[in-house]
């Protein structure tokens, strides 16, 4: 099996900035001067539940790894 490391970021357009992130997974998210969560460590973060932690689905890979997306690729 491949280890592949993940980089997550939180997609700002879907991030309704509830906090729930930051509750759940302190170490690897945080709230932004803009209200909306970001990532500060996506190692802690997949530790956490990755992009299960947001109950929004406002967070997501950032490394071309597919994740839960309606979109097919082509």
């Amino acid at each position: 099996m491949e280890n592949i490391k993940k980089e997550y970021k939180v997609m700002k357009d879907k991030c309704i900035g509830c906090g729930s992130c930051s509750l759940a997974c302190p170490e690897g998210t945080e709230m932004d001067t803009d209200g909306k969560a970001i990532v500060i460590s996506s190692a802690k973060l997949e530790e956490c539940g990755g992009i299960n932690v947001c109950p929004y689905g406002a967070i997501g890979i950032d490394n071309g790894v597919e994740v839960n997306d309606d979109e097919e690729e082509e």
